[in-house]
């Protein structure tokens, strides 16, 4: 038999949007602000990164959209360089007491 005629064995791979049809369904992380009080954590790591400090923020409570919000107006802010990763941000250097009092003012509730 060649191989051109052989039979598969039913399973279909596709990279192209799904078949079926999921309108009602919405991604966990969507815009809307969620119930409760938006907290974030602070803290300084250094251990791994050659040495430098680094401010990481972890958000409780926030919406992934609105984490990379945050994220890029306190990289502005500060006027330092950094990366979002799910529900972390990480700026560059000891930007605590700056951030603190930048996500107090934006209605969380800061922690460390």
């Amino acid at each position: 038999m060649s191989k051109k005629n052989r039979r598969s064995d039913g399973l279909v791979f596709s990279t192209g949007p799904s078949p079926i049809d999921w309108e009602g369904e919405k991604d966990s992380q969507s815009d809307a602000k969620p119930s409760g009080k938006e907290t974030a954590v602070l803290r300084l790591e250094k251990k791994g990164r050659g040495g430098k400090a680094v401010t990481v923020i972890q958000f409780r409570g926030t919406a992934g959209a609105r984490i990379l919000e945050v994220g890029k107006s306190l990289k502005a802010a500060c006027g330092v360089g950094g990366t979002t990763k799910g529900d972390l941000a990480e700026l560059q250097g000891d930007q605590r007491d700056k951030i603190r009092a930048l996500l107090e003012k934006d209605g969380f509730l800061v922690k460390g």
